[in-house]
């Protein structure tokens, strides 16, 4: 495995973690347990570790967190509601305070600061500060759509904003051809996907005539989201909070075959939660058809303390427990 690539990862007080450790990733990760036991925070934590080592201003990857977590929602709902829910949209921002992640030796340190007056945004040695007479250009500052982030595919219903950034990148790195031929893979009827007048439409042979995405079903766009972003996620990571969230089962099989595939020619590292049994057979399932052992399985698990704790489970593992019909998805 590449050496840039997350092998192991320490998280300490940020969201439901306080003194967290695990190791043992592969080139293609799948993360199970519980709900609300932290598999989307996991996969954040890694986020903001990989955004920082790239960026030269890490104000930057605070940004894009906030954008990828849909935060900026809520925070942009309070400032538009007037200065009086300014508190509230900062008391927000306070879900990240106290954050240290560490991974091979390296740390990000995020601390945020509030008051009545004023919020402090620290991480490592770049800070930001803002007073309530100056928070729109906060605001505008977290909004920025220049930096939005390509590579963390969220469990809700993808924006039309995500799937503009994306298909930039596509054009940008002439992979037209190849999303066609997945998507065509998909659904047979369609022939090509095109951002039309900011919408994203597939051409339909059986209409001959492109047709909005939305009328296909959520499954199709999160589906196009998903490749488009493996396809430009070369020497990268890619994050994808419930992969299985509108895609039909049948559609599993193939979805976790592009995937490991491209994961393993573009060198892209590949996180994945799921609440779903089909989907963690599937990706085994798929895994030993195509001989392909650089996976991992982590399983969450709350304590009774509360403490979360993790085991992780490598493809030899994963054969015995499935074949032996254990439960591996922390139910």
């Amino acid at each position: 495995m590449n050496e840039n690539l997350i092998t192991e990862i320490e998280i300490n007080h940020f969201k439901c973690f306080e003194n967290f450790k695990t190791n043992g990733f592969k080139r293609v990760n799948l993360i199970v347990g519980k709900n609300n036991v932290g598999k989307t925070a996991l996969m954040e934590a890694c986020w903001i570790y990989e955004r920082n080592n790239k960026s030269s201003h890490a104000i930057e990857a605070y940004e894009n967190m906030v954008n990828t977590l849909s935060l900026i929602k809520e925070f942009r709902y309070f400032l538009n509601s007037g200065p009086h829910d300014l508190q509230a949209a900062f008391a927000l921002l306070k879900k990240f305070n106290r954050l240290l992640i560490k991974s091979h030796n390296q740390s990000v340190k995020l601390n945020i600061e509030t008051n009545t007056n004023e919020v402090k945004v620290s991480i490592n040695d770049f800070e930001i500060n803002t007073s309530l007479t100056h928070s729109h250009l906060f605001a505008q500052r977290l909004s920025d759509k220049i930096n939005f982030s390509t590579n963390f595919i969220a469990s809700y219903q993808i924006d039309n904003d995500l799937m503009m950034s994306l298909y930039d990148l596509i054009k940008e790195y002439r992979k037209k051809d190849n999303l066609n031929q997945y998507i065509n893979e998909f659904d047979p009827d369609i022939l090509e996907f095109e951002i039309i007048k900011n919408l994203p439409k597939v051409f339909l042979a059986s209409r001959q005539q492109f047709e909005d995405i939305a009328e296909l079903g959520h499954g199709l766009k999160r589906y196009v989201a998903i490749i488009s972003a493996l396809l430009v996620c070369q020497n990268s990571c890619l994050f994808l909070d419930e992969i299985e969230n509108g895609i039909y089962y049948t559609q599993l099989d193939r979805l976790w075959q592009i995937i490991l595939t491209l994961a393993e020619e573009l060198n892209c590292q590949v996180f994945a939660t799921t609440h779903s049994k089909e989907c963690l057979e599937s990706f085994y399932k798929v895994s030993q058809k195509m001989a392909y052992k650089n996976i991992s399985i982590l399983k969450l698990t709350r304590l009774k303390n509360g403490q979360i704790s993790s085991s992780v489970s490598d493809y030899e593992l994963l054969e015995n427990s499935l074949e032996q019909n254990h439960e591996v998805r922390g139910w």
